[in-house]
């Protein structure tokens, strides 16, 4: 179950690291932001790879003993680097060191001469020398950008303020976590140079503290999306919002529809969205129009009266223009929400919100919601 776990939770982070490096690509974000969710795909195949029945299952399709662990290191070091670049100053040279570390432990590898019986991966005493200079290397480079990152961004946060500051806390609070995950890979040391013996893939303190580490620097390396999500959800809600307006309207003039009516959540896509919104307001005004003629003046008595008054009076129109249709001549009185200047707008679709949760009381069809 352990192992079911951990790879879940590495093919979640691999899947969500190329997602946001791919929108941040295409946004053209800074380069930090690319660097942590590239940090986050490197680990999540790291965490798959050293899952125990992972690593079992590559080394005896490929009968070498040890490789799931090289290859797991391998990947851990990747992300390592890709977390060190977030406050390098020469990227660079942060390169050409994660590179030489990279092969470093390639040649470490092949010294060791790592062996496999019993089901477990050791080396014999005269090799043993290379064994401890390879979990060294992997416990002493991870630990010090850690330790570079979190120094630096605690630097960093005493000067920002609001989600910038939230931001580097949380990375801070990674880069500790690292720091901790590092630290469990001392004992992997002391197992190499008094025994010879060497773990074979991640053990579940160490997964946990590598998933509370990536899970950290990503909420701290994602600061920037924060305030479009909440703009998102605030679309999402105001989206729904409209509907008890935007149905009736749609059934007493089905002609207002610009695509038609659309169902399911196609159109409810990040991308898609502040469309599918300002969609919904058009129609909405294109409906107000063709109401006009048999709209009257609402008499607000207050401020928080005004929507149920707008409401009010365009649900005594839609049943005057039921009744009858209007006459050519009929005068027009002024649209009740503006003179749509402002239409698409947030401040427009939250007037307009406002109005359709009012109808919705009056007409008992806020369950209607559903049908978008």
């Amino acid at each position: 179950m352990t192992d079911v776990l951990q790879c879940l939770a590495g093919l979640a982070l691999c899947v969500f690291g190329l997602y946001r490096w791919s929108t941040l690509r295409a946004e053209r974000r800074g380069a930090a932001q690319q660097y942590v969710h590239r940090f986050a795909f490197c680990l999540g195949a790291a965490l798959v790879v050293l899952a125990p029945a992972t690593a079992r299952a590559v080394e005896d399709t490929f009968a070498l003993p040890g490789l799931p662990m090289l290859a797991g290191d391998l990947l851990r070091i990747a992300a390592v680097a890709c977390m060190g670049l977030v406050t390098a100053r020469s990227v660079q040279r942060q390169l050409i060191t994660a590179g030489l570390t990279l092969l470093a432990l390639v040649l470490l590898f092949s010294a060791a001469h790592i062996q496999h019986a019993s089901g477990e991966l050791f080396v014999d005493t005269r090799h043993r020398p290379f064994l401890v200079a390879y979990n060294t290397t992997i416990t002493l480079y991870p630990a010090w950008h850690a330790a570079a990152l979190c120094r630096a961004s605690l630097h960093r946060s005493r000067r920002a303020d609001g989600a910038l500051r939230v931001g580097l806390r949380l990375l801070c609070a990674g880069a500790a976590a690292g720091v901790v995950w590092t630290a469990w890979g001392f004992d992997d040391i002391r197992l190499a140079l008094f025994t010879g013996r060497q773990t074979d893939g991640e053990d579940g303190v160490s997964a946990v503290l590598g998933l509370l580490c990536a899970a950290l620097l990503i909420a701290g390396g994602s600061t920037a999306a924060w305030s479009a999500l909440r703009h998102w959800w605030w679309s999402y809600r105001t989206y729904r919002a409209l509907t008890p307006l935007w149905s009736a309207l749609c059934r007493s003039f089905p002609e207002i529809a610009l695509l038609g009516p659309r169902r399911g959540f196609t159109e409810l896509a990040p991308r898609a969205l502040g469309f599918a919104l300002y969609r919904r307001v058009i129609e909405i005004h294109d409906g107000l129009l063709l109401l006009r003629p048999h709209l009257r003046d609402p008499s607000p008595t207050g401020p928080d009266s005004a929507a149920t008054a707008c409401a009010a009076s365009i649900l005594a129109a839609l049943d005057r223009a039921t009744a009858s249709p209007p006459a050519p001549d009929l005068a027009c009185p002024p649209p009740l929400l503006g003179d749509g200047a402002a239409i698409g707008t947030d401040a427009e679709a939250a007037q307009l919100a406002a109005v359709s949760r009012a109808f919705a009381q009056l007409t008992g069809s806020g369950q209607h919601t559903a049908s978008v």
